[in-house]
């Protein structure tokens, strides 16, 4: 049975983060950052931890693992 309630989404309060961060920030400048960092968003880099994840998982839960050549050379 497929369980309907696991997050599906991750959300980031870029606000929250720069008021822990960056303590003496002020709210306009807050909203100015936040304006800007999409522009700064990588896809790729949060595709690449999603993989990574499921490359996790697959070894640790399912027990694949890679199959790991030999770097010995025959001399």
């Amino acid at each position: 049975m497929l369980n309907a309630e696991y997050d599906k989404e991750y959300i980031f309060d870029v606000n929250d983060y720069l008021i822990k961060n960056y303590p003496t920030m002020t709210l306009n400048i807050r909203r100015a950052v936040c304006a800007v960092m999409y522009d700064y968003i990588d896809d790729e880099a949060i595709g690449d931890a999603v993989d990574a994840a499921v490359g996790d998982y697959a070894m640790a839960k399912m027990k694949v693992e890679k199959k790991v050549e030999d770097d010995e050379e025959d001399v």
